[in-house]
């Protein structure tokens, strides 16, 4: 499309241009949002912050922790459907019996 085109149809074309443009940025915007795993890093050190100064007890560790991990589990599954990158690998605990 030349620039005569672009200019004579923009009225045509250029609401359409800017619904397309902000979609993409709320789509960004939502990626982001479901991808960042700032906030809940920092919950996670919160949390053992508060075991250190005994804040919490160790069973109110435990459940809070399951949450924050089931957080982080749930960003890492979004950025693998998204195709960006997951640091890491999965974490395994070896058990006393398969060490031998």
């Amino acid at each position: 499309m030349g620039l005569l085109s672009s200019i004579l149809l923009a009225p045509f074309t250029g609401p359409w241009d800017g619904t397309m443009w902000t979609l993409d940025k709320v789509r960004r915007a939502v990626e982001e949002e479901l991808t960042d795993d700032t906030q809940v890093k920092e919950d996670l050190m919160r949390l053992q912050l508060e075991l250190e100064a005994g804040d919490i007890d160790d069973d109110e560790y435990l459940v809070q922790e399951a949450a924050i991990m089931a957080r982080l589990r749930e960003v890492r599954r979004w950025r693998e459907q998204l195709g960006m990158s997951v640091g890491g690998g999965p974490v395994r605990v070896a058990r006393d019996d398969e060490e031998r």
